[in-house]
């Protein structure tokens, strides 16, 4: 067997390569990200001097959706070509959804890759600080970097002795480790094989280029930001890689989910809001779905009318579609709701009861006949424009609000050797009279949000005045 010789390749400060206090004099901090104004920052410092930052960020209130964000930026004009970190301990208190570091790339303003740290999240209350890295391989077309640390939901993080690194530039024929060639190798040869979009791209182009990005890793995990180029390179705005320690909690992971909002609208109009869902783990699925069941029994028993009802879509970000559709079985009963359509063609059509066979109890019969008013947004996407999809052609149905995210494709789980996983688009999703989708889903009636600072919800109100306007099914 031929030996490695590897490189020993130090991390070097972001400010040498950026030429030493010049970058330090126009780096600012914001405070940005999908609801800033629900947030406050503090920062102190630079990363990318040898003492750090320290970067705070607190929601404002107990019921905050969506994420803030500490952003940064710095010229990458003498970083592209290589592979840059940033690093912390993070403190959490009461986090909601998760916090993290971020890396991102970006053109002339235009997003070219981007590593969220979610994977890795940290949430909950910490009892000492946690130590987080991210690695992204900076472009060769990148004209900026930014980053940061992100809150989402509701909580407190605090990020201490943060700090960017850069890797020097190797040489694309730079021998990797053995661990980090098996990852490698076999993150091409799961894409090769799998990708739905296998046969549009250049791969004689394509493979040098992300091997060259890999060039001199000596862990499974220096290869990361190749991988993420791989799959970046797919064009499938879907793929992701997902680290080992996220990798084994989306494997076990489930019970920590948010149940859905249900409740009883003052004009006894049902409303059920279903949030994004993480984890395979059975048990969880299936204790998720008796919880929802048992909501919805509450409510039909306590003024919700058994006709009408609006399902809020508009803050689902995807995830596992299974339990999601099993807690909705009672309205779309046992009928076939969409299909998978892979380069090998179309598979038969998914049922809410596919993967969490859990019948509804006879109280809950009356909703599948129920008029449905679904709401949808840019915030609706993956497995919420699967469950979107499962009530196009439902009979008494009707769709408001905003076109989804676009990214109506199905995901596959494939695991690396170091116990990462590829979540890989395989196939689009289609409508069970078969029409394939593959983009963004426009619901029936278009219906803009309030203007900012409004409490006013005119999706909603829309949606409720058509379900008035419905008759109950005779019973």
């Amino acid at each position: 067997m031929r030996q490695l010789t590897l490189l020993s390749i130090p991390l070097l400060p972001v400010f040498a390569a950026l030429q030493g206090a010049q970058a330090q004099d126009v780096l600012k901090w914001t405070l940005s990200g999908s609801n800033p104004s629900g947030y406050v920052m503090s920062a102190d410092g630079s990363p990318i001097s040898a003492g750090g930052a320290t970067l705070a960020l607190r929601s404002t209130t107990s019921t905050m959706s969506g994420f803030g964000s500490a952003t940064a930026a710095v010229g990458a004009d003498t970083l592209a070509g290589r592979r840059v970190r940033i690093s912390a301990d993070i403190e959490t208190k009461a986090v909601s959804t998760g916090a993290s570091l971020w890396l991102r790339a970006d053109t002339n303003g235009k997003m070219l890759i981007l590593d969220n740290g979610f994977d890795q999240a940290i949430k909950g209350t910490t009892t000492a600080p946690k130590h987080m890295d991210v690695t992204l391989y900076v472009p060769s077309s990148a004209t900026t970097l930014v980053f940061g640390l992100l809150l989402g939901g509701t909580g407190e993080a605090t990020a201490r002795n943060v700090r960017i690194m850069a890797r020097p530039r190797v040489a694309a024929g730079t021998p990797l480790a053995p661990e980090a060639q098996r990852e490698l190798d076999s993150a091409f040869t799961i894409v090769r094989k799998r990708s739905l979009w296998r046969d549009t791209v250049t791969w004689s182009r394509v493979e040098p280029d992300v091997r060259a990005i890999a060039a001199g890793s000596e862990t499974a995990a220096d290869t990361y930001p190749a991988i993420r180029a791989l799959l970046l390179r797919l064009g499938d705005h879907h793929s992701f890689l997902m680290k080992p320690q996220g990798a084994a909690a989306f494997r076990a992971g489930g019970a920590e989910n948010p149940r859905p909002v249900i409740r009883v609208q003052t004009d006894g109009v049902g409303y059920i809001s279903v949030p994004a869902y993480s984890g395979v783990d059975k048990a969880a699925a299936e204790s998720y779905v008796r919880a929802v069941y048992d909501s919805l029994a509450f409510a039909v028993t306590h003024g919700a009318g058994n006709c009408r009802w609006v399902l809020d879509l508009r803050t689902n970000g995807g995830g596992n579609m299974w339990p999601m559709l099993g807690g909705l079985r009672p309205f779309v009963g046992e009928a076939g709701l969409g299909s998978f359509v892979s380069a090998a063609g179309s598979a038969p059509l998914w049922h809410a009861r596919d993967q969490v066979d859990l019948k509804p109890p006879v109280t809950l019969a009356p909703l599948e006949t129920a008029n449905v008013a679904v709401l949808t947004g840019p915030r609706t996407a993956s497995s919420g424009e699967a469950v979107t999809i499962s009530f196009i052609g439902r009979p008494r149905t009707r769709s408001f609000g905003l076109p989804t995210a676009g990214l109506s494709t199905a995901n596959e789980t494939m695991t690396l050797p170091d116990g990462a996983m590829i979540l890989l688009t395989t196939a689009v999703e289609a409508d069970r009279t078969g029409k394939r989708y593959g983009q963004k889903l426009t619901p029936d009636e278009v219906i803009p949000t309030a203007v900012s600072g409004a409490t006013d919800d005119p999706q909603l109100d829309r949606a409720v005045a058509w379900l008035k306007l419905q008759s109950c099914p005779a019973t």
